[in-house]
């Protein structure tokens, strides 16, 4: 097979004068090239060797936007990577494309041949101690509870918006930003009939953050993905599909190792958690409860270059599940307050909710089946929801599916399984979660 028909990781460079990192794949006899610009005061003085493993981190799970155009299955690395960056290249285009392949009517699972050099030649391992954490935010809960937790920290967004911004002004985090440029190019092949779909954006991130890491002497990166990440979005002939795949803790594990061949640590703050127990903790924090946003309408180009105004569009799977979750433990003043709405009350909404439940759940970053259901079942039973349109149309189905596990609120709320939270962090975790709100009745 030739080059030809192969997607080819090529070349990449920093300039340390502006900041600007370059990042260039081949494919079908294209070239594109994908940039970010970083501060270039976080360029100067940082470990070449460090920094270069770190670029070759971002360059291989970055070209996953490019691969999709065509999916050709093979996959050329021009410069050799460590045992560590190939393990977590593979689960990026195959497990990390698996909800693409499923949408595109690609074979499932997704199958992708590495061509390429392994070596063994690692960085000098970097000085420890007295660094403070990198926090990447996306602006909703997650982020939220990991401002308050972790400290002292520096926030991180990529193409910060409004939200990532108000979030992190609130908790009183400087936040750093990264601008990334996709190439022209991409969106003239997309618009000319090439593959389109989710790419693992997770981990395009927590390799962006890593290299942030070495660059400014930030350690670890902490970011926060509960246990539901860990939950299938469907199956399709005995293989799981999952839209968060890169928010697993498989996925976790994985970049872990080759986040520490540079010398950052990396882990998920809210692993052992639900998606009902950060909001429990996120609830009883009014100031900051008023400044996320979840909403994915609310993330659009024009969104983030600051052309249309963020706000929760109170339709979409993310807002529908959000809401859901807080009416658990906010009066629905408090709630119509926070989100500028109320879901529950409009009938022509009880699809969107029942889909949360259902055996194929929204591709989108929402929570297990189970929790949505025995939310629903919980506001069902409450004074405070009870009489709201959709509660009473889906309360005694959404109580029959919790029924079958057992599923209650309460259940949901206590740590458990698996995680890699150093035990500074999780002390502080659990001093937040001893806050939390208790279920509204």
């Amino acid at each position: 097979m030739s080059e030809q028909d192969a997607f080819v990781v090529a070349g990449r460079s920093l300039d340390p004068a502006t900041g600007e990192a370059a990042f260039t794949y081949r494919l079908a006899g294209d070239e594109f090239t994908e940039r970010l610009t970083l501060d270039p005061g976080l360029v100067a003085g940082a470990d070449p060797a460090r920094v270069d493993a770190a670029l070759d981190l971002v360059h291989l799970v970055m070209g996953t936007s490019y691969y999709k155009l065509r999916a050709p299955g093979r996959v050329v690395v021009e410069r050799p990577v460590t045992k560590a960056q190939a393990a977590v290249a593979e689960a990026a285009y195959t497990h990390g494309l698996g909800e693409f392949a499923a949408v595109n009517r690609l074979p499932v699972p997704h199958e992708v041949a590495f061509d390429l050099e392994l070596t063994d030649d690692l960085p000098a391992p970097a000085e420890g101690g007295g660094r403070e954490a990198l926090l990447p935010v996306g602006g909703g809960k997650d982020s939220a509870l990991a401002l308050v937790v972790v400290t002292p920290a520096t926030a991180l967004a990529v193409n910060p918006t409004d939200a990532q911004r108000d979030v992190t002004r609130a908790a009183g985090v400087r936040l750093i930003g990264v601008r990334r440029r996709l190439d022209p190019l991409l969106g003239e092949r997309t618009r000319a009939g090439g593959l389109n779909g989710h790419v693992p954006v997770t981990a395009i991130n927590s390799a962006i953050s890593t290299l942030v890491a070495v660059l400014g002497g930030f350690d670890p990166v902490v970011f926060a993905n509960e246990r539901s990440a860990d939950e299938e979005t469907l199956t399709i002939n005995g293989a799981r599909v999952n839209h968060q795949y890169s928010k697993s803790y498989e996925f976790e594990r994985l970049f872990a190792a080759a986040g520490a061949e540079v010398g950052v640590g990396y882990f998920s703050l809210t692993r052992q958690l639900s998606e009902l127990a950060t909001v429990a903790a996120v609830a009883d924090l009014p100031d900051l409860r008023g400044e996320i946003l979840s909403c994915n309408r609310s993330y659009t180009q024009a969104h983030m270059g600051g052309e249309a105004t963020q706000r929760w569009c109170l339709h979409c799977d993310k807002c529908l599940f959000t809401f859901l979750c807080f009416a658990v433990f906010l009066t629905p003043e408090e709630a119509r307050a926070m989100f500028g709405g109320d879901p529950l009350a409009d009938p022509s909404l009880a699809d969107g909710f029942r889909r949360l439940w259902a055996t194929e759940k929204p591709f989108d970053c929402v929570g297990e089946r189970a929790e949505s259901a025995a939310a629903m079942a919980h506001l069902a039973r409450s004074t405070a929801w009870g009489d709201h349109a959709v509660v009473r149309a889906l309360g005694a189905e959404a109580a029959s599916f919790a029924a079958v596990t057992g599923a209650t609120v309460e259940g949901f709320l206590p740590p458990r399984g698996d995680h890699s939270v150093p035990d500074r962090y999780l002390a502080s975790l659990q001093r937040v979660l001893a806050e939390a709100r208790p279920p509204v009745a």
